[in-house]
């Protein structure tokens, strides 16, 4: 920064006209004009004098190294002082500007404002949002609890920052638009009376904002309070972009992963010709953004056009990849899993006994059939299924006091298998719709009319179910549990055998269960929720829906 310009920055900053340092120094207003305009340099004497009134030094001042004299001057005084008296420096000049502006003018200043900041809020809820769910997306792993609490402290802190940025936003845009504007008329009205002092009729201020809107350029700066603020922020802002940039690693390893298994199958079909090509072009622009968030964190200058040739090229190749990635799809023919050749099923016999109920956990519906010749002592099941992939198992456990008997499919093969008849079939241009989902596509179970009926029976205790009768073809849907504890803390468990509520000995004396119905589109279903007295006392286990009128009425003292 050469001499004149460093002195015009001096000159503003401590309020003087150039016909008042002139004043000051001895010399001719005209002579402080050259010198501001780099024609002219002052004398020795006069360097000091300014040096001594400016309170800076000699090499500061003449040195043109030196670019920034504001942050030299700033080193001899106190940081808060001088936040503090820029910002009221700042004030005064904006009630100055407002006491010479027409009402118009200044109604207009004050909309265009508010307009901004209405706008600035908009986008900050949108930004805070964004990034706290973002951020703390991050740590799922820790539970939906401590997530919850991670994502309501970032938006609390991210809009406290957003708020400081919005501030800084309005109060830049209003000094570059108005305040630089107001300070220029100031000058010229000064500079244009000291050239014709004869001429009165200008006296009085009238300034124009509404005509002309000032762009920024490289002599606006920032208020020192500014300055402080955008530090702070911009400090925040690197923090947040650094988690971002921590998360996108794990997202670069993800598609360089999937990158290479799709590149190893693409003798088995073009569409990895497509994912490969996407999954790399996705990698690439991954990569991109990463060192964006690095170069940005460390305030690093990036190579503009090799980035945009880059991400340019990237891009078209991700297109690219989807394009024959769809072609390819359009060649495949998707069969519905129950056109499979490999379907079939297996017959179990179950024992009879009592409170028995067969069910299973991938199904909703089963069919009973009722076979006198079957002894009765015996049950036949016959359970569908894939044999080229599942093999047939069953688990028995206690549910409600009843018996469970439950068919379950468990992988026959290995994964890689999976995998070899995934591709067998990519390579025969076929694919077949949820091939291992479910496993169990259907379950009959062949018994004599007695036990037929007593097994219905019995699952019409614990379930609820729905019967189609056909002949001595019955068909069951299964819908839930009839009788469902909500809250019972190992105290109490439902028995269906007999209806009723069974309680364990360490019971609390005041422990009570209330009872609701619940309807649902299929059926009404019975719930219970048991407290203690101090339990039904806590308004925050008080249910509106329940009628607690008379529960605890006996003394339990």
């Amino acid at each position: 920064m050469k001499f004149g310009d460093k002195l015009i920055v001096l000159r503003k900053k401590n309020g003087l006209s150039q016909e008042e340092l002139a004043e000051k120094l001895g010399v001719s207003r005209q002579s402080v004009s050259k010198w501001e305009s780099n024609n002219t340099y002052p004398e020795t004497d006069k360097i000091v004098q300014i040096c001594n009134l400016f309170d800076c030094s000699m090499d500061d001042l003449i040195n043109d190294k030196v670019t920034d004299v504001e942050s030299t001057l700033r080193k001899n005084k106190n940081n808060f002082n001088e936040v503090w008296d820029s910002l009221l420096e700042f004030i005064t000049k904006t009630i100055n500007m407002f006491s010479h502006m027409k009402f118009s003018t200044g109604l207009k200043c004050v909309i265009e404002m508010a307009i901004l900041a209405f706008l600035l809020w908009l986008v900050g809820l949108g930004v805070c949002g964004i990034s706290s769910n973002i951020i703390a997306g991050l740590f799922d792993f820790f539970g939906s609890r401590t997530t919850s609490i991670i994502r309501n402290i970032l938006e609390n802190i991210f809009s406290i920052l957003w708020f400081v940025l919005a501030i800084i936003v309005l109060v830049h845009t209003f000094k570059i638009r108005y305040l630089n504007y107001f300070e220029e008329e100031i000058e010229k009205k000064e500079e244009s009376k000291s050239k014709d002092k004869n001429n009165k009729d200008d006296e009085k201020l009238n300034l124009k904002t509404t005509d002309r809107v000032i762009i920024r350029d490289e002599k606006d700066k920032p208020f020192a309070f500014l300055s402080v603020l955008s530090k702070i922020v911009l400090f925040f802002i690197k923090f947040i972009v650094f988690w971002i940039a921590f998360g996108s690693i794990f997202a670069i390893v993800g598609l360089i992963v999937a990158s290479i298994v799709s590149l190893a199958y693409i003798p088995t079909h073009s569409l990895f010709v497509g994912s490969t090509l996407s999954l790399i072009a996705a990698t690439v622009i991954g990569i991109l953004f990463l060192l964006l968030c690095i170069y940005f964190i460390i305030s690093k200058k990036i190579n503009v056009k090799v980035f945009v040739i880059t991400f340019v090229v990237s891009l078209v190749l991700f297109g690219t990849g989807i394009g024959i990635f769809a072609l390819s799809i359009k060649n495949i023919e998707f069969i519905n899993k129950d056109n499979l050749d490999t379907l079939g099923t297996e017959k179990l016999t179950v024992p009879v006994e009592d409170n028995l109920v067969i069910t299973s956990y991938e199904l909703d519906e089963y069919t009973y059939i009722i076979d006198d010749s079957i002894p009765a002592d015996k049950i036949e099941v016959e359970v569908g299924y894939d044999k080229s992939v599942f093999k047939i198992n069953h688990t028995n456990h206690d549910l409600q006091g009843m018996k469970l008997y439950i068919p379950t499919a468990s992988p026959a093969i290995s994964e890689q298998a999976y995998l070899k008849s995934i591709v067998k079939d990519l390579k025969n241009n076929k694919l077949y719709i949820n091939r291992f989902e479910p496993s169990i596509y259907s379950l009959t179970i062949k018994a004599n009319s007695n036990v037929i009926n007593n097994l219905i029976s019995n699952a019409d205790k614990l379930y609820m179910v729905k019967k189609e009768v056909d002949g001595n073809t019955i068909k069951v849907q299964g819908h839930g549990l009839q009788n469902v504890v909500q809250s019972g803390r190992g105290y109490v468990n439902y028995d269906a055998r007999t209806g009723e509520l069974i309680y364990s000995e360490n019971t609390p004396k005041d422990f009570k269960c209330l009872s609701k119905t619940v309807r649902l589109p299929f059926e009404d279903r019975t719930e219970y929720r048991c407290y203690t007295k101090e339990e039904y006392l806590d308004q925050e286990l008080f249910d509106e829906d329940y009628d607690y009128d008379d529960i605890y009425d006996e003394d339990y003292d």
